[in-house]
């Protein structure tokens, strides 16, 4: 009788969604005006743990496949992101699935650029995304921290996702300025 278990890094995308979760439980109990929001976020992140702790890796012609995501924590992780869709003032960023999935893939993306007219606003966008970039390629790309560790660099990334958010607005109404949009010759 062969026992199959679950894979480390799937046991470590458990972990990132655990970890994920108690954030967002954390900011639930603290009369957040997204409190329920944010326990919807956090039972389906459970959720995904689950899925993942419980899922043994395919194995097709001999060959152990590493880098698959179970449907169901792929569904749960869909649902949570379109729940901090629909309520942005959870704080949480709309890519968090990539947080737990970076475990998996060992990936994660940057946000796209913002393309800012205004220097002071590109310098505030190339200091959010070098921070971005340091915390990811540190610590959260690949085999896992202490969950401790883990847990407050997800926080600080998080926060920086909302920076880039409130920059992003600001952006957004910085280059549709009049002043600041190019000139159609005649």
């Amino acid at each position: 009788m062969i026992i199959r278990t679950p894979l480390p890094n799937a046991l470590h995308a458990a972990a990132r969604a655990r970890a994920i979760s108690g954030i967002a439980r954390r900011r639930s109990v603290l009369n957040h005006p997204a409190r329920e929001a944010l326990t919807t976020v956090a039972e389906l992140l459970d959720d995904v743990a689950l899925a993942f702790e419980t899922d043994v890796s395919q194995v097709l012609d001999g060959v152990v496949s590493t880098n698959t995501i179970p449907s169901d924590a792929s569904l749960f992780l869909s649902f949570a992101e379109d729940v901090i869709v629909q309520n942005r003032s959870t704080g949480l960023p709309d890519c968090l699935g990539q947080y737990v999935t970076s475990a998996v893939f060992g990936t994660l993306e940057l946000p796209r650029l913002l393309h800012p007219v205004s220097a002071q606003l590109a310098s505030q966008e190339t200091r959010l995304r070098v921070a971005l970039q340091l915390l990811h390629e540190r610590h959260l790309t690949g085999a896992g921290e202490r969950p401790e560790t883990e847990a407050l660099c997800l926080e600080a990334v998080f926060k920086l996702h909302l920076n880039w958010a409130r920059l992003a607005a600001a952006v957004a109404v910085d280059n549709a300025r009049p002043c600041n949009r190019p000139t159609v010759a005649q």
